[in-house]
């Protein structure tokens, strides 16, 4: 725990940018990830003290979407199948979740079943939270719409 004088570690956030295995469609890509992975690995994450985790996968309807919002500064559409955001302490809570016999033996090796983790990317950073359930937070608390 901290002391009275240390300043709070600012959380982090690893954004996994997920390609599915070949063969499998979309909806068999986000169905295992949330119904069959998501359970597997959800009880060691809690285990471990992560704070929030979610998964956004596209759709044959994304890219209309997209479309919806292209301008010259939303022109280029990313390719992955899905971003999964996971929120935690420190980088010490993930560390020890993949040192974990379990998460060796069983979720680890269960990626191979969904991912195409030759092609999936990473990244991670500090985590800046500015609106929850519609509420602005953080620095931008108590900032209210132009008029």
């Amino acid at each position: 725990m901290a002391s009275s004088t240390e300043k709070p570690q600012q959380p982090l956030c690893l954004h996994i940018l997920g390609y599915k295995k070949e063969g499998i469609t979309s909806e068999e890509y986000r169905n295992y990830m949330v119904n069959v992975h998501s359970p597997l690995v959800a009880g060691l994450m809690k285990k471990y003290g992560f704070l929030q985790w979610s998964m956004t996968h596209t759709t044959p309807e994304s890219p209309a979407l997209m479309g919806q919002l292209y301008d010259p500064q939303f022109a280029n559409l990313a390719t992955y199948d899905a971003v999964v955001s996971i929120v935690i302490p420190s980088i010490d809570c993930f560390v020890r979740m993949k040192a974990d016999p379990y998460f060796r033996n069983s979720v680890g090796p269960d990626h191979e079943h969904f991912a195409d983790t030759k092609r999936s990317q990473m990244l991670i950073g500090l985590w800046s939270p500015l609106m929850k359930d519609t509420e602005l937070v953080g620095s931008c608390a108590g900032v209210t719409a132009p008029q």
